[in-house]
């Protein structure tokens, strides 16, 4: 049994009398019971992107095959040739493809890896959410359609699972950061006492999730918190260094004018 549904974009030959970086062409829904190949060996003038549900199946991506299973995500980019095929039934999916003189760049800039991916449980509110759009097609709902990939991309770059021991972990690492960064006595060791775990437990768990050591996450709260207050001229460039979690405003200086080429002050003038 096969059960497919499948919303396309009035004209899939021209885009939208309004500009943007790229345009929603169809979005889908797929269901299979049974064994079914799907070849195309010119590929599309469109992104492709499909998220699996449940199930298993095998596809080609560029002349390499990869197991596409449940809560993976895959794409294709435009002209590249491409197949499907069920493995493991029934096999569930959803898809969305866009097009656009940038669509390919779009895609290319969030450097998802050129295979297949785990990036956690379907979104489907929101592809739901994109056909809604997709019949509305007024000015707002193509504005829309942008947002709405962007999100599905976003969650397809993985999120912090919170149900593991790593997650709750980095989860809460945050949220001590976020809530002492003042305190300049906060660093990699406090943290780990604070947590009870080891020094290098703790970097390896934030630098998975994180993509960089907590001390550098720690820096650039701070960082931020500076730059905020250099627009407000009720304080101090030690003031602000102290409110920010340095304890020397000499450091706080040297840093500022490291990473912007200037000193504080003539960073709040411009």
């Amino acid at each position: 049994m096969e059960r497919m549904t499948t919303l396309y974009r009035p004209d899939t030959t021209g885009f939208p009398d309004i500009s943007l970086p790229i345009y929603q062409r169809s979005i889908g829904h797929f269901y299979r019971e049974g064994n079914r190949l799907e070849y195309n060996p010119d590929g599309r003038n469109f992104v492709e992107l499909y998220w699996c549900i449940r199930g298993e199946g095998e596809v080609m991506i560029q002349g390499r095959s990869f197991r596409f299973s449940e809560e993976q995500v895959f794409f294709y980019l435009p002209y590249e040739p491409h197949s499907l095929q069920s493995i493991g039934m029934p096999w569930e999916y959803r898809w969305i493809t866009f097009d656009g003189p940038g669509a390919k760049d779009f895609m290319l800039t969030y450097n998802f890896p050129r295979t297949c991916f785990h990036a956690g449980k379907c979104p489907e509110e929101l592809f739901l959410e994109q056909e809604k759009l997709l019949r509305d097609m007024s000015q707002f709902a193509w504005r829309e359609m942008v947002a709405v990939i962007c999100r599905i991309l976003a969650l397809a770059g993985g999120v912090m699972n919170e149900s593991t021991s790593k997650g709750r972990l980095v989860t809460e690492m945050i949220r001590i950061c976020r809530e002492n960064f003042q305190d300049p006595g906060l660093n990699v060791n406090t943290l780990a006492d604070r947590l009870g775990m080891c020094r290098s437990s703790l970097l390896r768990a934030f630098r998975e999730e994180m993509h960089m050591p907590p001390s550098e996450y720690l820096m650039k709260l701070r960082i931020q918190n500076a730059l905020s207050l250099l627009r407000d001229h009720r304080f101090t460039h030690a003031e602000i260094a102290a409110r920010s979690g340095f304890a020397d405003p000499a450091y706080f200086s040297r840093l500022i004018r490291e990473k912007f080429g200037m000193p504080p002050s003539e960073f709040r003038k411009k």
